[in-house]
């Protein structure tokens, strides 16, 4: 894969108008949601996981966006004429939808900290560096899973908004549906399972306590909501007719 396929393809991203507004309007509603927690008198690190609170719901529309918007917009005759290794192209929106999704956290969470820093600087420099880590790591582990979400179901369905309908809605109503009907098999086919797992990884195959994720579960999720919708959105895209 071409690293020029890549920067071309983040470009798209944010090249226009109302892509750029997209972006700051995220950036606002996070920064608004760690505006809200003050009321508590929160540390740092909480001030940072209440910015990212929005997040997995709104993560997943910029990677939805990256990866259909050639599809959506009729656009793909040229893309695909200009580069007709399309395995390439796939490649490079995914890792520009990951790398757009990472940017913006970047961006909120700096933003949220400098806010955190100017509104109470003496519980700013009494922060906890090891609570902090983890809640950054935390926050990483959920772009990534966010982001890996919106590409694989975008890349499947090829129409931004179904996508964005079905990444919003589906994972829920499944989780909740297979939560009261199998509470057997539900940790090992939730949607939710691999980004609990990336947040607080446990390397046992079975979870040791209630509250979290073993390896066996991670990996049953990440097969069944991930890689199984990318093969099947690589493949779709290989073979469909390009209008």
């Amino acid at each position: 894969m071409k690293w020029r396929l890549v920067r071309v393809e983040l470009r798209k991203c944010i090249d226009t108008r109302a892509s750029r507004t997209l972006l700051l309007v995220f950036v606002a509603l996070s920064t608004g949601a760690a505006l809200l927690s003050l009321s508590t008198s929160p540390t740092l690190s909480e001030f940072l996981a209440a910015a990212v609170l929005p997040l997995p719901l709104l993560l997943p529309v910029l990677a939805i966006l990256a990866v259909t918007s050639d599809w959506t917009q009729r656009s793909a005759v040229t893309t695909f004429a200009l580069v007709p290794r399309r395995h390439q192209i796939f490649a490079a929106r995914a890792l520009a939808a990951l790398l757009l999704v990472l940017s913006t956290v970047a961006v909120t969470v700096v933003i949220s900290a400098a806010v955190f820093v100017c509104l109470d600087p003496a519980e700013a420099s009494q922060t906890d560096l090891d609570d902090l880590r983890q809640t950054a790591w935390s926050i990483l582990a959920i772009s990534i899973a966010a982001s890996l979400s919106g590409v694989a179901i975008g890349s499947l369905v090829l129409n931004t908004p179904l996508a964005i309908v079905m990444t919003m809605l589906l994972p829920i109503t499944y989780d909740v549906t297979i939560g009261a009907h199998f509470t057997t098999v539900a940790p090992w086919i939730s949607s939710l399972a691999f980004s609990q797992w990336l947040a607080n990884p446990q390397w046992t195959w079975l979870a040791r306590f209630d509250n979290t994720i073993g390896l066996g579960s991670a990996l049953c999720s990440l097969l069944l909501w991930v890689v199984t919708p990318l093969a099947a959105g690589w493949l779709r895209q290989t073979k469909k007719e390009v209008k």
